[in-house]
């Protein structure tokens, strides 16, 4: 990288040139924000490492002026001997990739830059790309390319135009309600209103007032007529979430609607017509219930006319990453390029089973997104539990692995084969057994990873190998 290094303290700037050079990085030096600015409009850098208290151009100038006009995209870390939650903020809603604090060591000030040459590669990389599923996803604005989604979306196909029940049945977070609105959306009442009710949120009583309205005087509280969400969906669609947790007593009066099509407000004796498509979910099994006696089974074939059964995320294959970097898409910043991921902090979330389905993965992108440093997820921004799935299916890696015998067989000839030769033949082996990750096979050897990159450039084997 060629690096920026921005302190008033010479002795601070030799300390971090020196460190920063043995590691092969380009370093200049410079004493106030002033100088900073003027060589920033001259030079790029892709690092610039800033002290905060510069005095009249302070560092926090110095970030906002790289941000804003001067080298938008090279990394800015702040550095201070005065931290506070102010300063950490203020570095933060000025864009700062980190911020670290005097007097700081060796490996924190080689941390650092690592992390910011895995950001800058990251951000050189082509944009992952959101797979588009299919013309079924394109037209009903749902995520997915899984055999079993493509069923879902032919049956939305068939069923929208028409006006029959549909039961859509599957586990919380599965995504429910938005098939729901596709069937509306994609039918002839799309112009009409598309209601949704949980009915497992209300008691019974509250439950009939809300669907089926009331008059005056019905109830102590009923100051005037009110009408119920069957009437506001006239002409359209109305969704019966959860529709399994209603109470005998109330599905009795619900069978009546659907048979009827016509409503009796609470505290009335007169009916008043309706013309609603209903649309029910569960995460239940209904046929289970019904057999427990908890469902009526004259309601269940009312509701149950053509059903859709949503697969849980964890056996929809390759639509779990096709969420995730379009979730990343949708939740980055406008105008701005989407925010990555790096590789371990992808295989993890690809490794996690998701019992809160696609609404988990949902909360959990816009979380990281928010979050994130520099505009990269890294493993440790993760929550714990992604980071301890990870690292149990990693666990074996960790077991002694047998080396392969062409590794040990050298054509010694009248020689035995030297030490360079040995051990550019592991390296190359180690490099290769990770597919190219220098930072696990720097763990399985047990070195440094900086001290695997050194061997690998004193072997040649740069251009042969991946970068990590």
């Amino acid at each position: 990288m060629h690096i920026l290094v921005v302190d008033d303290e010479p002795t601070v700037c030799l300390l971090i040139r020196e460190v920063l050079e043995t590691e092969h990085h380009t370093v200049k030096t410079v004493h106030s924000g002033s100088e900073a600015l003027a060589l920033g409009s001259r030079e790029p850098f892709d690092l610039v490492l800033c002290d905060v208290r510069l005095g009249e151009v302070d560092g926090f100038t110095v970030l906002q002026e790289f941000r804003e006009r001067l080298q938008p995209d090279a990394e800015v870390v702040l550095m201070t001997g005065f931290a506070s939650l102010e300063a950490a903020l203020n570095a933060v809603k000025l864009g700062a990739n980190d911020y670290i604090c005097k007097p700081f060591s060796v490996n924190d000030l080689s941390r650092v830059a690592s992390e910011a040459e895995e950001r800058i590669r990251l951000k050189r990389q082509p944009p992952p790309t959101v797979h588009e599923a299919t013309a079924f996803a394109d037209r009903f604005a749902i995520i997915g390319r899984c055999p079993a989604m493509i069923d879902v979306f032919k049956v939305i196909g068939r069923v929208a135009p028409t006006d029959l029940p549909v039961l859509i049945a599957g586990e919380s977070g599965t995504g429910k309600e938005l098939i729901a609105r596709a069937i509306h959306n994609n039918s002839g009442r799309a112009n009409k209103p598309f209601v949704a009710v949980n009915c497992g949120a209300l008691t019974e009583t509250l439950l009939e007032t809300e669907l089926f309205g009331h008059v005056k005087g019905a109830f102590t509280g009923a100051a005037t007529t009110r009408r119920g969400l069957f009437e506001e969906a006239e002409g359209g669609t109305l969704l019966l979430d959860e529709v399994t947790e209603t109470s005998p007593g109330f599905q009795v009066r619900l069978l009546r609607v659907l048979q009827e099509s016509e409503i009796r407000r609470v505290g009335s004796n007169d009916s008043v017509a309706v013309d609603v498509r209903i649309l029910a979910t569960t995460n239940q099994d209904m046929e289970k219930l019904v057999a427990g006696g908890t469902f009526r089974k004259d309601l269940m074939y009312r509701l149950n006319v053509v059903s859709i059964l949503l697969p849980p995320l964890r056996e929809r294959g390759a639509d779990l990453e096709m969420m995730i970097d379009t979730f990343l898409a949708r939740y980055s910043p406008p105008n701005h390029p989407a925010v990555r991921l790096t590789p371990d902090s992808r295989a993890a979330l690809l490794a996690w089973h998701y019992p809160g389905n696609v609404r988990e993965l949902r909360h959990t992108i816009q979380r990281l997104v928010a979050l994130a440093n520099g505009g990269i997820i890294r493993l440790e921004d993760l929550p714990t539990k992604f980071c301890s799935t990870r690292s149990n299916q990693t666990a074996p890696a960790e077991t002694p692995m047998p080396l392969p015998q062409e590794l040990l067989n050298f054509d010694i000839g009248e020689r035995p084969p030297s030490f360079d030769e040995v051990e550019k033949r592991y390296v190359e082996f180690m490099i290769g057994y990770t597919h190219g990750n220098k930072k696990r096979a720097a763990e399985l050897m047990g070195i440094d990873r900086k001290t695997l990159g050194r061997m690998v450039e004193r072997h040649g084997l740069t251009e042969r190998v991946l970068e990590s």
